[in-house]
């Protein structure tokens, strides 16, 4: 029973499986569900951040450009009146535009004009090109040597359209203002007579930048064409080129170049989002401006609200399930205890599942099961019976209960093994008697083959050690027949290098007597040569007799000469005499080698014949001591069979012995079973 409680809290819980299942997978949905959310709202909403910061750039765009668009047609409407066209076509180079009798009109018509927007209006000006000279509405007339080419205004002249200048600060004022210009030409002729303009004030243009508030820290920026900040929420960067200030290069790059462009830039080191936009053909840009904490508030707060609702979320899912889990496992763990009491044994057990569900009918067939099993307990307890009866020696059995089912198959089998033991019982206690009565046979033969294989082996035993005896004796004769092979090897291999060293003897007296032979030659050589001489030293003798007185002195020569030809020639002949005497001692010795160098030979043969026969009787007497060990040891081998033969005799017959004893105790333990 403990085992069965170990094995059960080894294993895994139903409920927390279905947590971790269910649980489980509900999360993953809710996951990506969330991951899903949180991605197509952020784009939802980085989306609308970049619309509306567009959108905060194009309505300033539309205000900025529909504010100098009014000043602009009206500077193109005065650059068509006839009569400031007939004033600068009546002045000269040197004159005076306030000699023509309608200047007064233009300028009080000037005037007028200014008068209609003085908050944003400064001046309304005209000024001639022939005499460069300037007059404006608010009574200022240049001086003598003004030069109306350096004006910020002049390009309108040059390129005969209508511009709006940088903006400047005003000298008398100190406000930001522009100046919006238009040429004036010549209807007739079409040259360029000169330019009428409007400064206005940009400080109705800086109210309308600073009154966009995108967000709660967002803005719009104004620059100029060249990039120049016209309007800043920080006034020390108005009037600073965005290249002087700590601004990312992209922004520099998008506002130096013409295309309209949404872009993530750098502002003294935090990162912002802006839309950037031209003002048509007015020269100004529009860069909206939001930090990039408050571009991903939104999304940041979906973010986290979003995480909240999952973390409750899963919260509950757990809760539901954990609640349901043990609902749904409280009547599986019931079951499951009935069903180790049964595993134990005890069969006298109760259910009272509730469940209205499958597990209430599982509960259900499982009480019908324990029911069932409870009447089969009398069926159980009557073969416990019988088999307590079998066990005790009483074969003979009788079942009164009717058997139903299954336990019909028991009934059978305990008959059939009632009938069947009763059979083997019987044939046993006839086979234990026959195996009784062999068995004393077997021993007697045992005994009379085990005293006959003890006096085989004492045979055998005195046959082993004669053999013992002939095989040393055999070893003996086969080791001295080996060691005198070994001797006359010895002796004909000594006799075969003295004939060796005979052979070199008789090699060198030959050499001897062909060395005396050559010295033979040469002395008579030598004697020819002495003969020669001697002839020589009588004609030398004879020609210096001739001479007379003169030749005495050759005589002598001559004389000594024929002297020392005649020694040479007898100590010739003395050594050619020993020569032939040392040739004739060597022709003895030669003869006397030949016959020693013969006997060697017939000494080496007669030994090689022994040595021969020596090594034939070592190699018979070997095989013969082969034979003998092999006869040793087939007769081992018999001693070892017969002894062996005595052991299995003498163990046979101690079986016997002990069979016949078993036998009998088989014949006891049998007749205590009651048998038919």
């Amino acid at each position: 029973m403990k085992q069965v409680k170990k094995e059960t809290h080894s294993k895994k819980k139903i409920a927390t499986e279905i947590l971790q299942q269910i649980g489980g997978s509900v999360i993953f949905v809710l996951l990506l569900i969330a991951a899903v959310a949180i991605g197509m709202v952020g784009w939802l909403i980085i989306t609308s951040k970049e619309t509306e910061l567009t959108l905060e750039s194009n309505a300033a765009v539309n205000q900025l450009t529909g504010f100098l668009k009014q000043y602009t047609r009206c500077s193109e409407q005065l650059a068509v009146n006839s009569d400031i066209k007939e004033i600068m076509l009546s002045t000269k180079s040197g004159g005076d535009m306030w000699e023509n009798e309608k200047t007064e009109m233009v300028m009080n018509y000037l005037i007028q004009i200014a008068n209609t927007d003085t908050e944003n209006v400064m001046a309304v000006w005209m000024s001639d090109l022939d005499s460069s000279t300037l007059t404006q509405s608010d009574g200022f007339t240049s001086e003598e040597g003004w030069d109306i080419t350096g004006r910020a205004w002049y390009p309108c002249i040059e390129t005969r359209k209508t511009i709006l200048t940088k903006p400047y600060v005003d000298s008398s004022t100190g406000n930001m203002i522009l100046s919006v210009a238009a040429p004036v030409c010549d209807d007739a002729s079409g040259t360029v007579l000169g330019a009428v303009g409007m400064d206005i004030s940009l400080d109705h243009m800086t109210k309308i930048m600073s009154s966009y508030k995108i967000g709660k820290y967002g803005y719009i920026l104004l620059l100029s064409e060249d990039g120049t900040f016209v309007y800043h929420p920080q006034n020390e960067i108005i009037q600073k080129n965005i290249q002087e200030v700590n601004i990312s290069q992209n922004a520099v790059n998008a506002v130096l170049s013409e295309n309209d462009v949404f872009l993530k830039y750098k502002e003294n080191g935090l990162t912002k989002y802006g839309s950037l936009q031209h003002a048509g053909d007015t020269g100004y840009i529009v860069l909206s401006s939001m930090p990039q904490s408050e571009y991903y508030s939104m999304w940041v707060f979906m973010i986290l609200a979003l995480i909240f609702i999952f973390a409750i979320g899963t919260v509950l899912i757990a809760f539901s399930i954990k609640k349901s889990a043990t609902g749904l496992v409280k009547p599986i763990l019931e079951l499951n205890n009935t069903a180790q009491q049964l595993a134990a044994g005890n069969l006298d057990v109760s259910l009272s599942i509730t469940s209205e569900d499958e597990i209430g009918e599982l509960g259900e067939s499982f009480q019908k099961t324990v029911n069932r099993l409870k009447e089969y307990i009398t069926y159980i307890d009557e073969t416990a019976d019988v088999l307590a009866q079998i066990a005790n020696g009483k074969l003979r059995i009788d079942l009164k209960n009717n058997y139903v089912g299954e336990f019909q198959k028991i009934k059978t089998a305990l008959l059939n093994i009632s009938n069947s033991m009763n059979q083997v019982m019987v044939e046993i206690n006839k086979s234990s008697e026959r195996v009784s009565a062999e068995a004393s046979e077997l021993a007697t033969a045992s005994q009379m083959l085990a005293e006959s294989a003890e006096e085989q082996s004492a045979s055998i035993e005195q046959l082993a050690a004669t053999t013992n005896n002939i095989a040393d004796q055999v070893e003996n004769s086969r080791k001295e027949a080996e060691t005198s092979a070994k001797a006359t090897a010895q002796a004909a291999s000594m006799i075969e290098q003295n004939q060796e060293k005979m052979k070199l003897m008789t090699d060198a007296m030959d050499e001897i007597h062909q060395t005396s032979q050559k010295v033979v030659g040469i002395i008579q050589t030598i004697e020819e040569i002495a003969v020669q001489t001697n002839l020589l030293s009588l004609n030398a003798s004879i020609e210096a007799a001739r001479a007379g007185e003169a030749g005495r002195g050759f005589a002598v020569v001559a004389d000594e000469i024929g002297k020392l030809a005649l020694e040479s020639s007898k100590a010739a002949n003395t050594t050619k005499e020993l020569i032939e005497i040392s040739m004739e001692e060597i022709y003895k010795g030669n003869a006397i080698a030949s016959g020693a160098m013969n006997s060697l030979k017939e000494s080496v043969q007669a030994i090689e014949q022994v040595n021969e026969m020596i090594q034939k009787s070592a190699e018979h007497t070997a095989i013969q001591a082969k034979n003998m060990g092999l006869l040793r040891t087939g007769i081992e081998k018999i001693t070892h069979g017969i002894q062996d033969n005595s052991a299995a005799s003498e163990e046979t017959y101690a079986t016997s012995e002990e069979l016949a004893s078993q036998a009998e105790f088989l014949n006891t333990m049998v007749k205590k079973f009651e048998l038919y």
